[in-house]
């Protein structure tokens, strides 16, 4: 990957619950997407042992365990807050990119704006990713994780609070008070991350 995750934190976000809240401050939305597609019965707080069926957005019946990975469509992203049950976060549309929705067992979203050329799941592709994750107290997770060791905190357009950390410097997470998600901004190129989240453009899909 270019400009990809150091090693050792690829190893600590491997290690960590998703979810849990020292991953607000460690998880990197590239590798944690790396993990998703090879194996999405990785650590989580809610944990899925019988899926159920689940309507994929194009209508499709698939199994909860199996990773809904395709190419969408603005329409298609906007139906998919309704189907779970909470906002969606994106960056707003782009030209000359290609999105690419994930859908994990535990309603994990990752929107991944992939050049055009670059073919759905290409692993190689490091891209700007926003992830909304179901994460309990989120706003209290994000004001932990801003008393890790090298943490820098930030408001965020509508009340929220972002917390980058200088180990991983490529990933911004925020969140907003009484909210139940927490939402991660992953962009290769230095500073994008922060920028994106300070300016307001990382919002709900609607």
């Amino acid at each position: 990957m270019s400009e990809g995750v150091s090693s050792s934190q690829s190893k600590r976000s491997r290690s960590l619950p998703i979810g849990a809240v020292v991953a607000v401050a460690l998880a990197a939305a590239f590798v944690v997407w790396l993990v998703v597609r090879d194996n999405d019965s990785s650590p989580s707080t809610s944990a899925v042992t019988t899926p159920p069926a689940v309507t994929t957005p194009r209508g499709a019946t698939t199994k909860a365990a199996t990773p809904i990975l395709e190419a969408a469509s603005i329409q298609t992203l906007k139906t998919v807050p309704a189907l779970v049950g909470h906002p969606v976060y994106w960056a707003g549309p782009k030209s000359g990119i290609t999105y690419e929705l994930t859908r994990t067992s535990d309603d994990r979203i990752f929107v991944r704006y992939l050049p055009n050329g670059v073919k759905i799941g290409d692993r190689r592709a490091d891209a700007l990713i926003v992830a909304t994750y179901p994460v309990p107290n989120a706003y209290r997770a994000v004001g932990l994780a801003a008393k890790e060791q090298g943490a820098q905190t930030f408001s965020v357009p509508g009340g929220g609070k972002a917390v980058l950390n200088k180990s991983a410097p490529k990933n911004v997470y925020f969140a907003f008070p009484r909210s139940n998600y927490q939402i991660e901004v992953y962009s290769p190129l230095a500073g994008r991350a922060k920028n994106l989240v300070v300016s307001g453009k990382i919002r709900p899909v609607s």
